[in-house]
């Protein structure tokens, strides 16, 4: 992450002729203190960064500066030829055309052959089987939103059907999963909101333009999910299923064969309003054995 993170801020440098430290800590959502250790890291490893004081002060690198080949090693480039890839599998690849020729100026002829070999051994792709058509231009205009501080307005159906007019100060896109969600200002809420692109409709991006706030990440749903309770709970199962249970909890114990199709398995689940949709999609092809609390609850949900 850290050299992700480097050749990050020098491609900001070379971009842009100055920028605050609080602003690049936003950007790449670490501290203020971790920027300045990076900086530190780059300038003693000979990239020319010059930090000002004041309030016109700012992190700056030297003009018309080209990166030294020698500063990111081969594995260095191979990894991030690898994210950027992953990264236009749900991006609109033409924003990442200028990043993917920066990336390959640092390659030496030499390797060049070796490197691409490797980076194509890896293949990222967070992209469904079925394409949705509706989501990828709402994407580009949520980014282009967030690159030029424009609010973005839209109307929003809920879980629970109720439909809504919304304008925002869009700050974060978040890809969970094959779902994307963009986390914003909601200026009717006078609050930060998720919202689930799949849920958004009649997207418009506002020419009216907003004063960026400060903004800190959370993570969906509230908690994480590591301060969540996890139960263990038994279901019987069609081994249909073995591979996609697999998927979403980890590793499942299976319990006994029921028969051909069916197979008793036990697995850790956490008990809230994601868990319990995640079962009942399944249908028919799966049933809750223990604990009784939880069986309730499916059948009250249901």
């Amino acid at each position: 992450m850290k050299t992700e993170r480097l050749l990050t801020i020098i491609m900001i440098l070379l971009e842009q002729k100055q920028i605050s430290a609080s602003r690049l800590a936003e950007m790449l959502e670490v501290s203020v203190r971790t920027i300045y250790r990076d900086i530190d890291s780059l300038a003693q490893s000979g990239i020319p960064v010059t930090t000002q004081t004041g309030s016109k002060g700012g992190i700056s690198i030297m003009e018309n500066y080209k990166i030294d080949k020698r500063f990111f090693t081969n594995s260095d480039i191979t990894s991030l030829l690898i994210a950027l890839e992953s990264l236009a599998n749900n991006i609109s690849p033409i924003n990442l055309q200028h990043t993917f020729e920066k990336i390959k100026t640092l390659i030496p002829e030499h390797v060049s052959e070796e490197i691409e070999f490797k980076a194509n051994q890896i293949a990222v792709d967070l992209t469904p089987w079925t394409s949705n058509r509706k989501t990828q231009p709402v994407l580009e205009n949520i980014k282009q939103g967030m690159d030029q501080n424009k609010l973005f307005s839209f109307n929003y159906e809920d879980n629970k059907g109720q439909k809504t007019k919304r304008i925002v100060e869009p700050y974060r896109l978040v890809l969970k999963e094959i779902s994307w969600y963009l986390q914003a200002y909601c200026q009717s809420k006078q609050d930060f909101r998720t919202f689930k692109l799949s849920r958004i409709d009649q997207a418009q991006l506002l020419s009216q333009t907003f004063e960026p706030r400060a903004f800190n990440t959370k993570p969906l749903g509230g908690e994480p999910w590591t301060k969540k309770e996890l139960i263990t709970i038994q279901l019987k199962i069609h081994r249909t299923l073995k591979d996609q249970l697999i998927d979403k909890f980890g590793n499942i114990t299976v319990l006994c064969q029921e028969d051909e199709q069916y197979l008793t398995v036990e697995l850790r689940f956490m008990a809230d309003d994601y868990g319990y949709n995640f079962l009942l999609g399944l249908g028919e092809r799966c049933e809750c054995l223990a604990p009784e609390y939880v069986r309730i609850e499916l059948k009250k949900t249901n």
